[in-house]
């Protein structure tokens, strides 16, 4: 990357998202300039505008009218200010405009960080990051990804049929059980973020878990993993049954292995 090149990084949400790539940025990404912005929506509204233009739209342009806080930001940059963009979002399935079509709709049109933008998603929100405690519990974990608050707001295709679903629409939410089923220690999260450590274990957790849903083997990928091919496993092993379900995934690490590649991250990784 040259010093004159510029990443642009999109979010869905105000507070946690960025600060964990700013986190990651410290101890992986030293040499990055980035400029970050906040959507401030879940990714079904993003698909929406982008609908309603025929995916004429750029996201520079969709960002400055978000927000002002954003017109700010950008007011010096346009679309082709940028070396590369990427777009950070939640799979969100319990949201009321939930739609598994538009995720894929999405996921095929953001599909070039050179050109419209790179999206990953993560399963079932970006805190999934600290949802761990050790590799071998981590292999196997999944959550619910379609329940809501009410019978009538989930988005479970079998919430009438199913005779758990009062206890189901009593559970906590994902947040809440990520925070309490994790390393206590990644809960704390200083200015400082993470240790080198901690990051190296946590991103290769999740390469693990991505390599496992897609190629059945809990090791580092041989070869980038693409999102479209996540999210065809997920919707295939976890989302499609009887009590949908999603595997734990970040999609943090994903980035990080499609930025550096897979041979020089397992040098940074020691693997």
């Amino acid at each position: 990357m040259s010093a004159k090149e510029i990443y642009l990084f999109v979010f869905e949400g105000k507070e946690d998202d960025p600060r964990y790539v700013e986190l990651l940025e410290k101890n992986f990404f030293s040499n990055i300039i980035s400029v970050k912005c906040v959507y401030g929506a879940e990714i079904y509204q993003l698909y929406r505008e982008m609908k309603d233009d025929d995916f004429a739209l750029d996201i520079v342009n969709i960002l400055k009218e978000r927000s002002p806080q954003n017109a700010e930001i950008l007011k010096d940059f346009n679309r082709e200010s940028f070396a590369s963009k990427y777009l950070f979002f939640d799979y969100d399935a319990h949201s009321t405009l939930a739609n598994d079509h538009d995720i894929q709709a999405m996921i095929s049109f953001f599909n070039n960080e050179t050109e419209q933008g790179l999206l990953y998603i993560s399963y079932p929100m970006l805190e999934a990051i600290r949802h761990f405690k050790d590799m071998q519990t981590f292999k196997d974990l999944s959550v619910k990804c379609k329940r809501g608050k009410t019978i009538e707001a989930s988005k479970c295709p079998n919430k009438y049929n199913c005779h758990r679903i009062d206890a189901c629409l009593k559970e906590k939410h994902y947040k809440k059980i990520a925070r309490a089923e994790c390393r206590r220690s990644l809960n704390r999260v200083n200015d400082a973020g993470y240790p080198l450590a901690v990051w190296k274990e946590l991103i290769k957790a999740h390469l693990f878990k991505a390599n496992y849903l897609t190629r059945d083997t809990f090791c580092m990928p041989s070869t980038p993993i693409p999102q479209d091919e996540i999210f065809k496993c997920q919707l295939m092993k976890f989302i499609s049954q009887e009590c949908p379900l999603v595997s734990v995934i970040s999609a943090l690490p994903l980035f990080v292995l499609d930025y550096y590649g897979v041979e020089y991250l397992n040098d940074k990784l020691n693997i």
